[in-house]
């Protein structure tokens, strides 16, 4: 590894498959998951992955949580989750579709991703139903996912932290709250919220 790092002088160097303790100090980013295909599995596996791996982000290196896809057969529910865990990453962004084959409203979704934010979200357990983080203005963003195949409610305290509104990342949409709660999420679904 330090060889490579070496030959490569200051040029950015993205581990993937790297041996892990090796590359630390050596590598500028880390590819964090396995291979992203546009299957429901496939997008679950990697945002658990991508997730557990967050506390890496901006410590070790950054995370390349692979590439954020919408086009393809997945569900709206889906596309939206997919988009939330890579912002929820915080890591590098990096689209895999034909940028002029992605419906306007996914589109959307990528321009909204720009730039990532570098700040990873934490979560309270291994579910990873329920995440924030503090972005670099200072603002809380909480993410919430369903995993399950049932309709779930989700909810955020922010214990110890004040917010007086919270606005949905994807739609806009505000909610004057000091304590989120999303009721009625269906599954495979994500929220995300900027909160103030």
């Amino acid at each position: 590894m330090e060889a490579i790092r070496r030959g490569a002088g200051e040029s950015f160097i993205l581990g993937c498959n790297h041996p892990i303790w090796p590359s630390l100090g050596l590598i500028h980013g880390s590819r964090s998951s396995n291979d992203i295909k546009r299957s429901w599995d496939r997008v679950s596996s990697t945002a658990r992955q991508n997730l557990l791996r967050n506390w890496q982000n901006g410590r070790l290196w950054w995370n390349d949580p692979d590439a954020v896809v919408l086009t393809g057969e997945l569900t709206d529910d889906e596309f939206q989750f997919h988009a939330t865990a890579i912002y929820a990453t915080g890591g590098m962004l990096l689209s895999g579709d034909d940028l002029t084959s992605i419906p306007e409203p996914r589109l959307a979704m990528l321009k909204k991703l720009v730039p990532p934010t570098g700040a990873a979200a934490t979560f309270a357990d291994d579910r990873l139903d329920e995440g924030v983080m503090t972005l670099p203005d200072g603002r809380l963003a909480a993410c919430f996912f369903n995993w399950d195949e049932t309709t779930r409610t989700v909810s955020q305290p922010f214990v110890g932290r004040q917010i007086r509104r919270a606005t949905d990342f994807w739609t806009g949409d505000v909610v004057e709250t000091t304590h989120l709660t999303v009721s009625d999420m269906r599954p495979h679904s994500a929220r995300l919220f900027l909160c103030e």
